[in-house]
């Protein structure tokens, strides 16, 4: 398995800390030197110049004065820790992808879910579409029967309009002939009053012809003369009373068929 070396600000850091601890630390307990008493203030600061030139060589150039077998060593031990690092982002990458995975299984149960609540909501939509379908249709229906109704209702009025003009027109009729039958039986009131004081002035012309005649048989003998004249009143008395009764059945008659037609 083959590792990138990628040097960032972090790994040189680790390397500056490997050089201490590799390059520096061989340093650290340098053989005691005596301190000369008489250094001026000029030799300290040039030693303190060389030292920190030295600590600046060190750090832009951490690998100078390292043996191969140190410098492998280190490259191992920095090619290990970069490893370990790499698997352990790796691993961190893995449980991450893992997590995602999770959500997203956990998301699709969701999706699964959610699909299934959209088909029964599509077949909860067809099933309203066809009661819509079947309220219409009734609307349909209901708004024919309607207009039937409607048409029947005008036809009524039509046939009501028409009955109450002829209801008028008998009752314009019924009056007039009440009128006309008022009329004729005043009419044939007086006729019968007429006819009344007719047969009355015959009754007491007849009975002053009976005394006539009746005085005439004293007079007169004659058998033949006396019947003759007996007989001619006889018939106009019966001929008066034909036509009053013929009178009077026809004004039964005229008020029977005035009854019926009213």
């Amino acid at each position: 398995m083959q590792l990138t070396l990628i040097v960032t600000s972090a790994d040189i850091l680790d390397i500056l800390l490997a050089c201490a601890d590799f390059h520096v630390k061989p340093c650290e307990n340098p053989k005691p030197k005596k301190k000369s008493k008489s250094k001026s203030k000029i030799q300290r600061d040039s030693d303190r110049m060389r030292t920190f030139i030295e600590k600046k060589q060190m750090s832009q150039f951490p690998f100078q004065g390292l043996e191969d077998k140190e410098l492998s060593a280190f490259t191992c031990s920095v090619q290990d820790e970069s490893a370990k690092l790499h698997i352990n982002k790796l691993k961190e990458s893995n449980r991450n992808f893992i997590k995602e995975i999770a959500v997203l299984k956990c998301e699709n149960s969701k999706l699964d879910t959610v699909i299934q609540e959209n088909v029964m909501l599509r077949n909860s939509l067809d099933n309203l579409n066809l009661e819509r379908l079947k309220h219409v249709r009734l609307i349909q229906t209901i708004e024919l029967e309607l207009a039937e109704h409607a048409s029947g209702t005008q036809n009524f009025e039509i046939e009501i309009m028409r009955l109450k003009e002829e209801n008028r027109n008998l009752t314009n009729a019924r009056q007039r002939l009440t009128m006309e039958f008022k009329n004729t039986d005043m009419h044939y009131n007086r006729i019968l009053n007429d006819m009344e004081d007719e047969i009355q002035r015959l009754r007491e012309e007849n009975v002053n012809s009976r005394h006539e005649i009746q005085h005439l048989d004293i007079k007169h003998s004659n058998r033949g003369v006396r019947s003759t004249l007996a007989n001619g009143n006889h018939s106009d008395h019966d001929k008066l009373i034909r036509w009053t009764l013929i009178l009077f059945y026809s004004n039964c008659f005229l008020y029977m068929l005035l009854y019926v037609i009213l």
